[in-house]
Formats: C-alpha cells, structure tokens, sequence
C-alpha cells in the first residue's frame, strides 16, 4: 500500500520531467541560427505575385538564403548600376548577382565578411505594381515595381553599411519569364509565379540631381582657381581676398541622396565581386 501511495504522488513529477527532457538545450527548428544572428523566423512568401514576389526578394535578404535567391531571376535579368557607376560599370547577369549575394549571405568575399545581420524595409507600403514602362512589354505579363528601399548590412566593421534610395524592378509573369535552364526541371511557365527580370539602381549618388550638383561644385572650384592669382575685389576695386586664399576656401559639399547615406548596392556588389 505504502509502495501505490509513493507512485502515486512521484508520478507527476516523474511526467513533467520526461516532458522537458528532449527540448532542454536545444534551439528552435522553425528559427535555426546562421551566422551570429537567427534567420528563417517566417516561411518565405510565395512569390505568386508581384508584391508576394518583392515580399520574396526582401526575405531573401533578411534571412540570407541563398536557395530562394536563386530562383527569384530570369535567364535575361540585369541588374543596372546607378547613373553615374553605369559609367565604368556594365550590367551585373544572373549567374554573377547570384555569386556576389552567396559571398554576402553564407561564404563572405576575398576582402569582407560574410553579412552578420541584414534589415531591409520597403519604405512605399503597400507596394503598387503599374504596367511596365518599356516598349514590347505589356500587361498583365510584364510589372514595373518603384520604392525606396532602406537596407543595412552589418560585416565585422563597426559601422554597418547603410542604403537609402530608389530602385526600379521591372517583373515577368512565369508564362512569359525565360527560365533558367538549370530551374526548369522545378519551374515551369507557370501564369500563377512571378520573376525579376532587371533591377535598377537609383540609391545613393546615382541620381542626376546629384551628378547635377556635382557638376557645379566643380565648376565653383575652378571658378575660385582662376581668381586666386589676382583675388577678389569688390565693387570699388578693394581686395576682399588675398591671392592664393580663394584657392584654398572650403568647397560646399554635395549631398549624397535624398535618403542621405550616398552608399549604393552598386557599390556593396563591387565589394563582393571577388
């Protein structure tokens, strides 16, 4: 009797133990850890839209997987550099936009890191999909997407890398997309999904506003070089400045963006090219 009485008050002690055995130490399977910081808190949008496919994009980013990445692309897409890197920089394909974010999400480049943390917020909410603006492209078949994007990518220097502007993405229905070879055993022209096909970059100082103040930032230079021999003078003919000081007087600066930061993707690939 005295042995029916033991068990019967250890029982449910004995119970909440074994229930708390298997979850002790261990993380949670629906947020596993990459890297220093968890990732995959969410499932990933399905992109059988075009918001859910820019919904896609943005949770590629935050949670660094390169898997989804890679089939978020056309065969055809371009990413295009801002205006003023166009100059020295030619269109990035597919095949290189999926290296250079491998290099940022899992593995880290020649001369930088691996990304520790990513943030990436659409600052145009809701996003609103108008017909594309470029010839032979029609609708519903082809998209344009314009927002302003805010991204901050933390590597191992103190000061993450931050971007704040404009970008162009230009979308294609699955039943007119060009698939990538390697996808079409998994993806088919499928009406119901959506794909990137070229992504401009407006961020930073791409703009023509800022190539524009640029402009006449060094037009002021020259302007004060070619009165710094004799100086200025004012109206009467008095000396206002010594030869040689309007050579040396401050320059404005010239503002990066409307956003501020004058960092642009263009040049967080380059730094992952290699």
């Amino acid at each position: 009797m005295r042995l029916v009485r033991f068990w019967h008050r250890a029982l449910p002690a004995l119970l909440l133990t074994a229930a708390l055995l298997p979850t002790a130490g261990c993380d949670n399977p629906f947020k596993p850890r990459i890297g220093y910081a968890p990732v995959a808190t969410e499932p990933p949008p399905r992109p059988n839209s075009p918001t859910g496919l820019m919904n896609l994009f943005r949770w590629c980013w935050e949670n660094r997987s390169i898997t989804e990445y890679e089939d978020l692309f056309t065969e055809d897409f371009r990413f295009v550099f801002s205006d003023i890197e166009a100059v020295d920089n030619p269109p990035i394909l597919r095949d290189e936009e999926i290296a250079i974010a491998r290099r940022i999400f899992v593995d880290g480049g020649a001369s930088e890191p691996r990304a520790k943390r990513i943030e990436m917020t659409f600052v145009n909410q809701p996003l609103i999909p108008i017909p594309d603006t470029r010839p032979d492209r029609p609708d519903p078949w082809y998209k344009l997407v314009q927002t302003r994007v805010r991204l901050t990518v933390e590597l191992a220097e103190p000061t993450p890398i931050q971007i704040d502007g404009d970008v162009n993405f230009f979308l294609v229905r699955g039943d007119s997309a060009q698939i990538p070879l390697e996808l079409q055993p998994r993806l088919k022209p499928d009406p119901g999904r959506w794909y990137i096909q070229r992504w401009e970059d407006k961020t930073g100082g791409g703009s023509r506003v800022v190539a524009t103040l640029r402009a006449l930032a060094l037009a002021e230079a020259r302007a004060r070089a070619r009165g710094a021999t004799a100086g200025t003078r004012d109206g009467r003919g008095g000396l206002l400045t010594s030869p040689g000081q309007a050579l040396h007087a401050p320059v404005a600066p010239v503002a990066a963006s409307a956003g501020g930061s004058g960092f642009t993707w263009g040049t967080l690939f380059r730094r992952f090219r290699e």
